[in-house]
């Protein structure tokens, strides 16, 4: 049975289970999935990622899901105020779309169509080097399907190439860092961005700098902290941000949060234009 098959029989043997699940029943990449689904509801993408995401700002509004193991975020708005110079780059709207992208780490884009109780869904899919999804552009009710349309004709590609997997790196840290440096570099830090350089610095995971530092640096909380967290800033309507990310992209959301639905195991948030899915029960060393 080819991998097209086995999707289709799934799929209707697991309702409402994800691609990415469905991918993970098949022992396969969600990347190797789509590649499977070409010439039925998919079709393979081509030319460079930079000229595809400068392209997207054409289109208009779109719905973008950025996920991992763990978290889910999803965000309604355009790809204006790109910044794609060198390996990283930055879609740059603060309370709209917020996007971190580390482009090295893109490999494959498919376009692919469903059929939904909600009708036809329209999506542009980015995968990395191991087949994992890295954005997921969606088209909604407000895109300009005209100049979508446009784009797909300029990037859709009639070969479908072989995927060239890669295995994950393991990442080797070995703590040989001095805390009472750590922490004085911590306390010098004038910026949180600057954080991320003392981590390569010393070659530390965010867990071993944690426990490096004093507590009033930083502490270790309980698993529920997060859900008291969301709760308090929706009851008090204090701003936040929320990044969730994965090898290649990060996707940030900056605002004020109006409803929090614990679901299933699932934290959630449900604002208009954005929406997180935490699975709670994976939080294990919150900080």
């Amino acid at each position: 049975m080819n991998h097209y098959t086995r999707w289709l029989e799934l799929k209707e043997q697991n309702p409402g289970k994800y691609a990415r699940d469905i991918a993970g029943l098949m022992n396969i990449s969600e990347a190797e999935l789509a590649f499977a689904r070409v010439t039925h509801d998919a079709w393979r993408m081509c030319g460079d990622i930079r000229d595809i995401l400068a392209a997207l700002e054409s289109v208009g509004e779109t719905k973008c899901i950025c996920r991992n193991e763990y978290a889910v975020h999803e965000q309604v708005g355009a790809f204006t105020n790109q910044h794609l110079n060198g390996h990283a780059g930055l879609i740059l709207n603060p309370r709209a779309l917020d996007l971190r992208l580390f482009l090295n780490q893109w490999a494959s884009v498919f376009h692919i169509k469903e059929n939904t109780t909600r009708g036809e869904r329209q999506s542009i899919q980015f995968f990395d080097h191991q087949g994992d999804a890295l954005l997921k552009v969606y088209a909604t009710d407000n895109t300009d399907m005209a100049a979508w349309s446009e784009l797909l004709a300029r990037f859709i590609t009639d070969e479908n190439t072989p995927l060239e997997l890669k295995a994950v790196d393991a990442p080797v840290v070995q703590m040989r860092a001095d805390a009472s440096v750590v922490e004085q570099e911590w306390r010098a830090m004038t910026d949180v961005h600057q954080f991320f350089t003392l981590l390569k610095r010393h070659n530390l995971t965010r867990q071993q700098a944690f426990n490096l530092v004093a507590d009033d640096l930083a502490c270790k909380v309980s698993n529920s902290a997060l859900a008291q967290i969301l709760e308090s800033a929706q009851q008090d309507g204090n701003e936040i941000m929320v990044f969730v990310g994965n090898r290649g992209c990060v996707q940030i959301f900056t605002g004020v949060v109006e409803k929090v639905v614990p679901m299933k195991g699932w934290l959630n948030i449900f604002n208009p234009t954005f929406t997180l899915h935490l699975l709670e029960e994976s939080i294990a060393e919150p900080g």
